[in-house]
Protein backbone atom coordinates (compact mmCIF):
# COMPACT_ATOMS: atom_id res chain seq x y z
CA UNK A 1 0.00 0.00 0.00
CA UNK A 2 2.92 2.40 1.22
CA UNK A 3 4.71 1.71 -2.70
CA UNK A 4 1.10 2.39 -4.89
CA UNK A 5 0.95 5.72 -2.71
CA UNK A 6 4.12 6.67 -3.54
CA UNK A 7 4.06 5.66 -7.03
CA UNK A 8 0.26 8.01 -7.58
CA UNK A 9 1.96 10.87 -5.58
CA UNK A 10 4.95 11.11 -7.66
CA UNK A 11 3.40 10.49 -10.82
CA UNK A 12 1.18 13.44 -9.63
CA UNK A 13 3.21 16.11 -9.40
CA UNK A 14 5.49 14.95 -12.02
CA UNK A 15 2.73 15.71 -14.15
CA UNK A 16 1.63 18.79 -13.17
CA UNK A 17 4.67 20.28 -13.87
CA UNK A 18 5.66 21.67 -10.73
CA UNK A 19 9.03 18.98 -9.89
CA UNK A 20 10.07 18.81 -13.92
CA UNK A 21 10.08 22.89 -13.35
CA UNK A 22 11.65 23.33 -9.61
CA UNK A 23 13.92 19.90 -9.54
CA UNK A 24 15.06 20.69 -13.26
CA UNK A 25 16.17 23.67 -12.64
CA UNK A 26 17.97 22.63 -9.51
CA UNK A 27 19.82 19.52 -10.71
CA UNK A 28 20.95 21.96 -13.80
CA UNK A 29 22.12 24.69 -11.19
CA UNK A 30 23.56 21.69 -8.89
CA UNK A 31 25.66 19.82 -11.98
CA UNK A 32 26.53 22.89 -13.32
CA UNK A 33 27.92 23.66 -9.80
CA UNK A 34 29.89 20.60 -9.74
CA UNK A 35 31.68 20.92 -13.13
CA UNK A 36 32.82 24.26 -12.66
CA UNK A 37 33.95 23.87 -9.29
CA UNK A 38 35.64 20.53 -9.71
CA UNK A 39 37.31 22.50 -12.83
CA UNK A 40 38.25 25.30 -10.60
CA UNK A 41 39.41 22.93 -8.39
CA UNK A 42 41.97 21.01 -10.61
CA UNK A 43 43.85 24.64 -11.59
CA UNK A 44 43.27 25.74 -8.20
CA UNK A 45 45.32 22.37 -6.88
CA UNK A 46 48.08 22.48 -9.80
CA UNK A 47 48.58 26.30 -9.44
CA UNK A 48 49.03 25.52 -5.62
CA UNK A 49 51.74 22.85 -6.26
CA UNK A 50 53.56 24.22 -9.03
CA UNK A 51 53.98 27.73 -7.02
CA UNK A 52 54.98 26.09 -3.61
CA UNK A 53 57.58 24.02 -6.15
CA UNK A 54 58.86 27.28 -7.50
CA UNK A 55 59.16 29.00 -4.12
CA UNK A 56 61.14 25.95 -2.53
CA UNK A 57 63.55 25.76 -5.68
CA UNK A 58 64.17 28.86 -5.67
CA UNK A 59 65.19 28.92 -1.92
CA UNK A 60 67.27 26.14 -2.46
CA UNK A 61 68.88 28.35 -5.63
CA UNK A 62 69.60 31.57 -3.65
CA UNK A 63 73.52 31.08 -3.75
CA UNK A 64 75.92 31.99 -0.81
CA UNK A 65 74.58 34.47 1.95
CA UNK A 66 74.52 34.92 5.63
CA UNK A 67 72.06 32.79 7.42
CA UNK A 68 70.45 35.54 8.65
CA UNK A 69 69.82 36.87 5.10
CA UNK A 70 68.50 33.89 3.83
CA UNK A 71 65.97 33.81 6.23
CA UNK A 72 64.57 37.14 5.13
CA UNK A 73 64.11 35.39 1.59
CA UNK A 74 61.09 33.56 2.58
CA UNK A 75 58.49 31.50 0.69
CA UNK A 76 55.22 31.19 -0.21
CA UNK A 77 53.54 27.94 1.18
CA UNK A 78 49.83 26.84 0.23
CA UNK A 79 47.15 24.73 2.06
CA UNK A 80 46.30 21.32 -0.36
CA UNK A 81 43.13 21.84 -1.86
CA UNK A 82 41.06 18.81 -0.61
CA UNK A 83 38.54 16.78 -2.70
CA UNK A 84 35.74 17.89 -1.11
CA UNK A 85 36.55 21.32 -1.47
CA UNK A 86 35.15 21.42 -4.84
CA UNK A 87 31.66 20.46 -3.13
CA UNK A 88 31.80 23.14 -0.32
CA UNK A 89 34.91 25.73 -0.24
CA UNK A 90 33.28 26.71 2.83
CA UNK A 91 35.98 29.66 4.25
CA UNK A 92 38.77 29.80 2.41
CA UNK A 93 37.23 32.25 -0.37
CA UNK A 94 36.87 34.01 3.13
CA UNK A 95 40.05 33.45 4.98
CA UNK A 96 42.64 32.51 2.28
CA UNK A 97 44.76 29.56 1.77
CA UNK A 98 48.21 31.22 1.45
CA UNK A 99 50.91 31.71 4.35
CA UNK A 100 54.30 34.09 3.70
CA UNK A 101 57.17 32.69 5.87
CA UNK A 102 59.65 35.22 6.96
CA UNK A 103 62.30 35.61 9.34
CA UNK A 104 60.95 37.20 13.23
CA UNK A 105 57.36 37.81 11.40
CA UNK A 106 54.46 35.67 11.57
CA UNK A 107 51.92 35.86 8.51
CA UNK A 108 48.44 35.69 8.71
CA UNK A 109 46.33 33.97 5.79
CA UNK A 110 46.36 35.40 2.55
CA UNK A 111 44.70 36.17 -0.98
CA UNK A 112 41.73 36.10 -0.03
CA UNK A 113 39.35 35.90 -3.37
CA UNK A 114 35.82 37.14 -1.15
CA UNK A 115 38.16 40.68 -1.16
CA UNK A 116 38.17 40.90 -4.83
CA UNK A 117 34.24 39.92 -5.50
CA UNK A 118 31.36 42.10 -5.11
CA UNK A 119 28.83 42.41 -2.10
CA UNK A 120 26.39 39.97 -3.92
CA UNK A 121 29.16 37.48 -2.44
CA UNK A 122 27.19 37.57 1.00
CA UNK A 123 24.30 35.58 -0.23
CA UNK A 124 26.62 32.67 -0.75
CA UNK A 125 28.74 31.18 -3.62
CA UNK A 126 26.63 28.82 -6.51
CA UNK A 127 28.69 25.81 -4.50
CA UNK A 128 26.61 22.46 -5.28
CA UNK A 129 26.63 22.79 -1.30
CA UNK A 130 25.23 26.02 -1.45
CA UNK A 131 22.40 24.39 -3.95
CA UNK A 132 21.54 21.82 -1.60
CA UNK A 133 21.78 23.63 1.53
CA UNK A 134 19.38 26.55 0.00
CA UNK A 135 17.34 25.42 -3.15
CA UNK A 136 17.06 21.42 -2.00
CA UNK A 137 14.38 22.24 0.69
CA UNK A 138 12.78 24.63 -1.65
CA UNK A 139 12.11 21.88 -3.84
CA UNK A 140 10.66 19.51 -0.87
CA UNK A 141 8.53 21.60 -0.05
CA UNK A 142 7.30 23.17 -3.58
CA UNK A 143 6.27 19.59 -4.20
CA UNK A 144 5.29 18.22 -0.94
CA UNK A 145 2.96 21.44 0.30
CA UNK A 146 -0.72 19.58 -0.49
CA UNK A 147 0.40 15.87 -0.15
CA UNK A 148 -2.16 16.33 2.28
CA UNK A 149 -3.86 19.45 2.23
CA UNK A 150 -4.37 18.81 -1.31
CA UNK A 151 -6.06 15.64 -0.79
CA UNK A 152 -8.46 16.66 1.43
CA UNK A 153 -9.40 20.10 -1.00
CA UNK A 154 -10.37 17.25 -3.70
CA UNK A 155 -12.06 15.06 -1.39
CA UNK A 156 -9.88 12.15 -2.51
CA UNK A 157 -8.31 11.90 1.72
CA UNK A 158 -12.18 11.01 2.27
CA UNK A 159 -11.74 8.24 -0.37
CA UNK A 160 -8.97 6.91 0.92
CA UNK A 161 -10.19 6.88 4.80
CA UNK A 162 -13.73 5.20 3.91
CA UNK A 163 -11.33 2.35 2.10
CA UNK A 164 -9.79 2.23 5.00
CA UNK A 165 -5.88 3.51 4.79
CA UNK A 166 -4.20 3.75 7.42
CA UNK A 167 -3.05 7.18 8.04
CA UNK A 168 0.30 6.19 8.43
CA UNK A 169 0.91 4.13 5.66
CA UNK A 170 -0.39 7.46 3.85
CA UNK A 171 2.48 9.16 5.39
CA UNK A 172 5.17 6.90 4.78
CA UNK A 173 4.06 6.60 0.90
CA UNK A 174 3.59 10.55 0.38
CA UNK A 175 7.48 10.44 2.21
CA UNK A 176 8.67 8.05 -0.01
CA UNK A 177 6.98 9.93 -3.22
CA UNK A 178 9.05 13.02 -2.09
CA UNK A 179 12.04 11.38 -1.17
CA UNK A 180 12.06 9.83 -4.62
CA UNK A 181 12.16 13.29 -6.07
CA UNK A 182 15.03 14.78 -3.55
CA UNK A 183 17.06 11.56 -4.59
CA UNK A 184 17.38 12.99 -7.87
CA UNK A 185 18.93 15.40 -6.60
CA UNK A 186 21.16 14.09 -3.96
CA UNK A 187 22.27 10.71 -6.61
CA UNK A 188 24.04 12.96 -9.22
CA UNK A 189 25.31 14.61 -6.68
CA UNK A 190 27.18 11.56 -5.09
CA UNK A 191 28.18 9.63 -8.09
CA UNK A 192 29.84 13.19 -9.71
CA UNK A 193 31.56 13.33 -5.82
CA UNK A 194 32.38 9.75 -6.05
CA UNK A 195 34.39 10.11 -9.61
CA UNK A 196 36.17 13.09 -8.10
CA UNK A 197 37.57 11.32 -4.99
CA UNK A 198 38.69 8.23 -7.39
CA UNK A 199 40.63 10.48 -9.50
CA UNK A 200 42.37 12.37 -6.84
CA UNK A 201 43.18 8.43 -5.32
CA UNK A 202 42.28 9.29 -2.19
CA UNK A 203 40.00 6.57 -1.45
CA UNK A 204 40.11 5.89 2.00
CA UNK A 205 39.78 9.58 4.29
CA UNK A 206 37.76 11.15 1.41
CA UNK A 207 35.14 7.99 1.41
CA UNK A 208 34.85 8.50 4.91
CA UNK A 209 34.30 12.13 5.09
CA UNK A 210 31.74 11.85 1.71
CA UNK A 211 29.62 9.48 3.98
CA UNK A 212 29.62 11.70 6.48
CA UNK A 213 28.70 14.15 4.20
CA UNK A 214 25.96 12.30 2.69
CA UNK A 215 24.14 11.54 6.15
CA UNK A 216 24.53 14.94 6.67
CA UNK A 217 22.25 16.15 4.47
CA UNK A 218 20.35 13.05 4.14
CA UNK A 219 19.56 14.15 7.82
CA UNK A 220 18.82 17.91 6.64
CA UNK A 221 16.23 17.27 3.76
CA UNK A 222 14.79 14.54 5.74
CA UNK A 223 14.04 17.48 8.82
CA UNK A 224 12.29 19.64 6.22
CA UNK A 225 10.52 16.91 4.08
CA UNK A 226 8.24 15.55 7.50
CA UNK A 227 8.12 19.06 8.32
CA UNK A 228 6.31 19.55 4.96
CA UNK A 229 4.34 17.06 5.26
CA UNK A 230 3.53 18.04 9.08
CA UNK A 231 2.15 21.12 7.85
CA UNK A 232 0.23 19.74 4.85
CA UNK A 233 -1.51 17.45 7.35
CA UNK A 234 -2.42 20.31 9.53
CA UNK A 235 -3.38 23.02 7.14
CA UNK A 236 -6.76 23.92 6.23
CA UNK A 237 -5.89 24.06 2.68
CA UNK A 238 -2.82 23.64 0.34
CA UNK A 239 -2.79 27.21 0.09
CA UNK A 240 -2.16 27.75 3.94
CA UNK A 241 0.52 25.26 3.76
CA UNK A 242 2.11 26.65 1.05
CA UNK A 243 2.65 30.03 2.52
CA UNK A 244 3.70 28.53 6.21
CA UNK A 245 6.21 26.43 4.49
CA UNK A 246 7.65 29.59 2.27
CA UNK A 247 8.02 31.38 5.39
CA UNK A 248 9.21 28.63 7.30
CA UNK A 249 12.30 28.33 4.41
CA UNK A 250 13.14 32.21 4.74
CA UNK A 251 13.55 32.14 8.48
CA UNK A 252 15.09 28.78 8.59
CA UNK A 253 17.92 29.11 5.88
CA UNK A 254 18.10 33.16 5.11
CA UNK A 255 16.66 34.79 8.63
CA UNK A 256 18.32 32.66 11.15
CA UNK A 257 21.57 31.89 9.85
CA UNK A 258 22.02 35.76 9.09
CA UNK A 259 21.29 36.79 12.69
CA UNK A 260 23.61 33.95 14.49
CA UNK A 261 26.06 35.19 12.06
CA UNK A 262 26.02 39.16 13.29
CA UNK A 263 25.09 38.25 16.96
CA UNK A 264 28.15 36.35 17.34
CA UNK A 265 30.15 39.35 16.11
CA UNK A 266 28.74 41.81 18.71
CA UNK A 267 29.11 38.89 21.70
CA UNK A 268 32.60 37.90 20.50
CA UNK A 269 33.77 41.67 18.50
CA UNK A 270 37.13 40.40 16.54
CA UNK A 271 39.96 43.49 16.50
CA UNK A 272 40.75 45.47 13.87
CA UNK A 273 44.07 44.90 11.67
CA UNK A 274 45.44 48.24 13.11
CA UNK A 275 44.66 46.99 16.97
CA UNK A 276 45.90 43.52 16.65
CA UNK A 277 49.12 44.86 14.40
CA UNK A 278 49.70 47.49 17.87
CA UNK A 279 49.29 44.67 20.19
CA UNK A 280 51.66 42.33 18.88
CA UNK A 281 54.58 44.81 17.83
CA UNK A 282 54.13 46.33 21.89
CA UNK A 283 54.32 42.62 22.82
CA UNK A 284 57.03 41.87 20.64
CA UNK A 285 59.42 45.09 21.82
CA UNK A 286 58.72 43.93 25.59
CA UNK A 287 60.04 40.65 25.17
CA UNK A 288 62.96 41.07 23.09
CA UNK A 289 64.30 44.11 25.10
CA UNK A 290 63.27 41.40 28.23
CA UNK A 291 65.31 38.61 26.65
CA UNK A 292 68.61 40.92 25.80
CA UNK A 293 68.36 42.22 29.17
CA UNK A 294 68.21 38.61 30.69
CA UNK A 295 70.60 36.74 28.25
CA UNK A 296 73.32 39.92 27.59
CA UNK A 297 72.92 42.66 30.44
CA UNK A 298 72.26 45.17 27.05
CA UNK A 299 69.76 47.02 26.18
CA UNK A 300 70.03 47.37 22.15
CA UNK A 301 70.56 44.71 19.79
CA UNK A 302 73.53 46.82 18.62
CA UNK A 303 75.08 46.38 21.79
CA UNK A 304 75.44 42.29 21.29
CA UNK A 305 78.96 41.10 21.25
CA UNK A 306 79.41 39.76 17.55
CA UNK A 307 80.27 36.25 18.45
CA UNK A 308 77.22 36.19 20.21
CA UNK A 309 74.79 37.36 17.37
CA UNK A 310 73.67 34.43 15.98
CA UNK A 311 72.73 32.91 19.80
CA UNK A 312 70.83 36.78 20.26
CA UNK A 313 69.26 36.26 16.87
CA UNK A 314 67.82 33.16 18.36
CA UNK A 315 66.68 33.96 21.82
CA UNK A 316 64.82 36.97 20.25
CA UNK A 317 63.12 34.69 17.78
CA UNK A 318 61.81 32.24 21.13
CA UNK A 319 60.91 35.32 23.05
CA UNK A 320 58.72 36.25 19.60
CA UNK A 321 57.20 32.91 19.35
CA UNK A 322 56.00 32.89 22.80
CA UNK A 323 54.11 36.70 21.88
CA UNK A 324 52.52 35.40 18.67
CA UNK A 325 51.10 32.23 20.05
CA UNK A 326 49.64 34.66 22.61
CA UNK A 327 48.28 37.08 20.12
CA UNK A 328 47.45 34.65 17.20
CA UNK A 329 45.85 32.23 19.41
CA UNK A 330 43.85 34.65 20.89
CA UNK A 331 42.23 35.71 17.86
CA UNK A 332 41.79 32.14 16.83
CA UNK A 333 40.02 31.35 19.77
CA UNK A 334 37.43 34.52 19.22
CA UNK A 335 36.67 32.74 15.94
CA UNK A 336 35.72 29.33 17.34
CA UNK A 337 34.18 31.36 19.94
CA UNK A 338 31.84 32.98 17.08
CA UNK A 339 31.50 30.13 16.01
CA UNK A 340 29.94 28.27 18.95
CA UNK A 341 28.03 31.11 19.38
CA UNK A 342 26.37 30.63 15.76
CA UNK A 343 25.69 27.05 16.45
CA UNK A 344 23.86 27.86 19.63
CA UNK A 345 21.69 30.04 18.46
CA UNK A 346 21.55 28.12 15.11
CA UNK A 347 19.72 24.92 17.20
CA UNK A 348 16.60 26.95 15.47
CA UNK A 349 17.45 26.39 12.04
CA UNK A 350 19.09 23.17 11.06
CA UNK A 351 21.47 25.28 8.07
CA UNK A 352 23.87 26.75 10.81
CA UNK A 353 24.29 22.81 12.28
CA UNK A 354 24.47 21.61 8.03
CA UNK A 355 27.03 24.12 7.16
CA UNK A 356 29.14 23.02 10.13
CA UNK A 357 29.09 19.76 9.62
CA UNK A 358 29.90 19.83 5.74
CA UNK A 359 32.63 22.48 5.57
CA UNK A 360 34.07 20.06 8.43
CA UNK A 361 33.79 17.05 6.37
CA UNK A 362 34.81 19.09 3.09
CA UNK A 363 38.22 19.77 4.95
CA UNK A 364 37.18 23.77 4.65
CA UNK A 365 36.13 24.79 8.40
CA UNK A 366 37.84 27.16 10.62
CA UNK A 367 39.21 24.05 12.52
CA UNK A 368 41.27 22.78 9.35
CA UNK A 369 42.10 26.50 8.20
CA UNK A 370 44.10 26.71 11.72
CA UNK A 371 45.56 23.34 11.48
CA UNK A 372 46.74 25.06 8.23
CA UNK A 373 48.32 27.98 9.73
CA UNK A 374 49.93 26.14 12.77
CA UNK A 375 51.75 24.00 10.28
CA UNK A 376 53.05 26.86 8.28
CA UNK A 377 54.31 28.64 11.64
CA UNK A 378 55.81 25.53 12.80
CA UNK A 379 57.50 25.14 9.07
CA UNK A 380 58.75 28.94 9.64
CA UNK A 381 60.09 28.54 12.92
CA UNK A 382 61.91 25.35 11.82
CA UNK A 383 63.10 27.35 9.01
CA UNK A 384 64.28 30.26 11.82
CA UNK A 385 65.95 27.91 14.36
CA UNK A 386 68.25 25.98 11.51
CA UNK A 387 69.69 29.55 10.32
CA UNK A 388 69.97 30.45 13.93
CA UNK A 389 71.97 27.45 14.88
CA UNK A 390 74.31 27.58 11.70
CA UNK A 391 75.03 31.26 12.59
CA UNK A 392 75.87 30.27 16.26
CA UNK A 393 78.29 27.08 14.83
CA UNK A 394 80.21 29.42 12.46
CA UNK A 395 79.62 32.50 14.87
CA UNK A 396 83.28 32.61 16.13
CA UNK A 397 84.70 32.26 12.98
CA UNK A 398 83.77 34.52 10.23
CA UNK A 399 81.01 36.87 12.70
CA UNK A 400 78.76 38.83 10.22
CA UNK A 401 81.42 38.25 7.15
CA UNK A 402 80.09 34.22 7.50
CA UNK A 403 78.15 33.09 4.77
CA UNK A 404 76.52 29.40 4.19
CA UNK A 405 76.34 28.00 0.64
CA UNK A 406 73.13 25.74 -0.81
CA UNK A 407 73.95 22.78 0.68
CA UNK A 408 72.28 24.59 3.98
CA UNK A 409 69.31 25.66 2.57
CA UNK A 410 69.17 21.90 1.19
CA UNK A 411 68.62 20.80 4.48
CA UNK A 412 65.66 22.66 4.83
CA UNK A 413 62.68 20.51 3.76
CA UNK A 414 59.77 21.44 1.52
CA UNK A 415 56.15 22.07 3.17
CA UNK A 416 54.21 18.64 3.44
CA UNK A 417 50.59 19.70 4.55
CA UNK A 418 48.25 16.83 4.74
CA UNK A 419 44.95 17.43 6.15
CA UNK A 420 43.59 16.00 9.65
CA UNK A 421 42.00 12.66 9.40
CA UNK A 422 37.89 12.04 8.76
CA UNK A 423 38.11 10.85 12.31
CA UNK A 424 39.76 14.19 13.62
CA UNK A 425 37.24 16.42 11.88
CA UNK A 426 34.68 14.10 12.97
CA UNK A 427 35.55 15.03 16.99
CA UNK A 428 34.76 18.16 16.26
CA UNK A 429 31.67 18.01 14.01
CA UNK A 430 29.63 15.27 16.38
CA UNK A 431 27.46 18.12 17.99
CA UNK A 432 26.26 19.85 14.71
CA UNK A 433 25.53 15.90 13.75
CA UNK A 434 23.39 15.28 16.77
CA UNK A 435 21.95 18.69 15.97
CA UNK A 436 20.65 17.05 12.82
CA UNK A 437 19.54 13.90 14.15
CA UNK A 438 17.48 15.40 16.99
CA UNK A 439 15.79 17.88 13.84
CA UNK A 440 15.22 15.04 11.66
CA UNK A 441 13.20 13.14 14.99
CA UNK A 442 11.60 15.93 15.75
CA UNK A 443 10.20 16.59 12.48
CA UNK A 444 9.28 12.98 12.04
CA UNK A 445 7.19 13.08 15.81
CA UNK A 446 5.50 16.15 14.13
CA UNK A 447 4.14 14.66 11.24
CA UNK A 448 3.40 11.26 13.10
CA UNK A 449 1.28 13.32 15.40
CA UNK A 450 -0.21 15.83 12.70
CA UNK A 451 -1.37 12.67 10.55
CA UNK A 452 -3.16 10.80 13.57
CA UNK A 453 -5.07 14.30 14.05
CA UNK A 454 -5.64 13.72 10.15
CA UNK A 455 -9.30 14.23 9.46
CA UNK A 456 -11.13 14.39 5.86
CA UNK A 457 -12.79 17.27 5.99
Amino acid sequence: MIAVVAKRDFIGFVRDGRFSWVGGLALVLLLSSIAVGWRHHSELAQERRAAQLEGYETWVAQGRKNPHSAAHLGMFVFKPETTLALFDPGLEPYVGATVWLEAHEQSDLKFRPARDATGLRRFGDLSAAFVLQMIGPLVVLLIGFDAFAGEREQGTLRQLSSLGVPPHRLLWGKATAVAAGVATLLVPTVVLLLAAVFASGDLGDSLARLAWLLLGYCLYLGTFLFSTLAVSAAAPNSRVALIVLLAAWIVATVVIPRAASELSRIQYPTPTAFAFDSAVADGLEHARRQALEENFHVKRSQDVPIEETGRALQIDDHAAYLVFDKHYGALWDVFARQQRAQETIGLLSPLVALRGLSTGMAGTDLAHQRDFAAAAERHRRLIQDMMSDDRIVHAGAEGYNYQADAELWRKVPPFDYASPPSGWALARCWPNLVVLAAGFVLSLLSAVASVRRLRPL
